[in-house]
């Protein structure tokens, strides 16, 4: 019923949805060499000398790009292992995958392609938007995920793996009502099915990292987070991922 209300709801709207593509700005990501090395700012007596460093692997779609900051040091990918060098008091190394306008499955095909390190540690990734403007069906959309996080396994076998959640689409600043109601109506629908389709893996969370959003957070196209917002998530993945780590 629920996505039957939504083919509706945006059949109306559609008019409105190709206009505010046409004027919604169109920000390019950071310019900077998209992996490298974060060491913590101070190092603990206990910390063994010698320790490899964290492997971390961003990939995705133009919040792994970074797009809506201006350089590297500010993106998702590169707050997360600042934050996680300092939780675990080791260096973290990263690499960036993103690319704008991927939905799951070009994601998937990338992750074929990419050059993944012999060992990866945590494997952040951040799909949906894309997908949701597609107008993929939660049928197709879960079954595209699941496709995607069995290839990234095969990669990264001892990995964490954090998925994104969908962001709260209906207060995007680019999107006007009642569009920005009726996305942000599907963003649910699209987010509770990424968390039943991750559930049953182990060592795979979705992470809610929007449940924070709030327009100041948001870059200047109204659509992609800026550098606080970004601060702001990769304190929250880190976060997560330093009690997932010690619990275990």
């Amino acid at each position: 019923m629920q996505g039957l209300l939504f083919w509706a709801a945006f059949a109306f709207l559609l008019p409105q949805a190709l206009w505010t593509r046409r004027v919604t700005p169109r920000f390019r990501a950071p310019i900077g060499e998209a992996r490298g090395l974060v060491e913590p700012n101070f190092l603990s007596h206990s910390f063994p000398p010698g320790k490899a460093p964290l492997e971390l692997v961003g990939l995705g779609d133009s919040i792994i790009a970074g797009v809506g900051v201006n350089v590297m040091s500010e993106t998702l990918t590169v707050q997360t292992a600042t934050n996680l060098a300092q939780h675990l008091n080791q260096a973290v190394r990263w690499r960036a995958y993103g690319k704008i306008g991927a939905n799951a499955r070009q994601i998937e095909a990338r992750a074929h392609q990419i050059d993944w390190p012999e060992t990866v540690d945590v494997v952040l990734v951040s799909t949906g938007v894309n997908d949701l403007l597609g107008l993929v069906t939660v049928k197709a959309w879960q079954q595209h995920l699941v496709e995607l996080l069995e290839t990234v396994r095969a990669k990264a076998p001892n990995a964490w793996i954090v998925f994104c959640g969908l962001p709260p689409m209906q207060i995007f600043p680019a999107l006007p009502w009642p569009l920005s109601q009726v996305l942000g109506f599907r963003a649910r629908q699209l987010d509770r099915a990424l968390v039943q389709a991750t559930a049953p893996f182990d060592r795979v969370v979705s992470i809610k990292i929007y449940d924070q959003v709030s327009r100041d957070l948001m870059a200047g196209d109204g659509f992609h987070p800026g550098p606080k917002g970004y601060r702001i998530f990769g304190s929250m993945v880190a976060d997560l991922l330093s009690l997932k780590r010690h619990s275990n």
